[in-house]
């Protein structure tokens, strides 16, 4: 007879990272697949947990990423149009920030009472999610939503926390992956334009390659994006 092991509590959330790697690993799930698929696991792994989303910064403000729920992401957008907030200052500033008890929060008072009165959010933990190999690069941070007092086990904590770390691993991987296929693609396309340019005007390879260059700093368009006009593809937006 085989022996019978009950399941951890944690098996879920050790079995949606596996599938998270793998994905990545074998089939190039770019980063907004990654994130969204973190969220769907931490709702699915942590009991109390209602809604999660991942936020990041670009050049236009914070964005919200891969939201599990329509609680996460109106949450995110409240503490964005204040401008402060638990999962903004866990990506950029702290590791992790937990408040059992949104309504006894010191911080981040604005954000908090409209999470209260508006959505009824009574804790959140987030956690910062840091490029693999290089801690000081933020990629963003993880906010898992609560409608509970109290909602995250001090076990929920710890595990959350090492799966933003195992999960930062994942994003960064992804990331690499998109922009290697960034890169060949752009190789690609460049070796078109100087193939088309070759044939029109019987230009050696570097001397195409030349004109695409100067055609590109006196235009001020990327080399690649001039190189799509000469090929005929479209250019994808910014």
């Amino acid at each position: 007879m085989s022996a019978s092991f009950p399941t951890h509590p944690a098996q879920p959330l050790v079995d949606a990272f596996g599938r998270m790697a793998d994905r990545v690993h074998l089939s190039g799930e770019d980063d907004a697949d990654a994130y969204a698929r973190m969220a769907d696991a931490a709702v699915v792994a942590f009991a109390g947990c209602d809604g999660a989303s991942i936020c990041t910064l670009d050049a236009t403000g914070p964005v919200s990423h891969g939201v599990a729920g329509s609680l996460a992401g109106r949450a995110d957008q409240i503490q964005f149009q204040e401008g402060e907030g638990p999962c903004l200052d866990s990506a950029m500033r702290g590791r992790w920030v937990y408040l059992p008890d949104m309504e006894a929060a010191g911080r981040w008072g604005r954000s908090c009472e409209r999470l209260v009165d508006e959505l009824a959010v009574h804790s959140m933990f987030c956690c910062r999610l840091a490029a693999g190999g290089a801690p000081a690069v933020t990629l963003g941070g993880i906010g898992l939503y609560s409608l509970s007092l109290d909602g995250f086990s001090a076990t929920d904590q710890l595990l959350a926390t090492l799966f933003c770390s195992l999960g930062g691993l994942v994003v960064s991987a992804a990331r690499q992956q998109a922009n290697l296929r960034g890169a060949i693609a752009s190789r690609q396309v460049i070796g078109e334009a100087i193939g088309i340019l070759r044939a029109q005007s019987k230009l050696t390879s570097d001397q195409a390659f030349d004109m695409l260059v100067s055609a590109s700093m006196r235009s001020n368009v990327k080399l690649r994006d001039i190189a799509r006009q000469i090929a005929g593809r479209p250019i994808p937006p910014a």
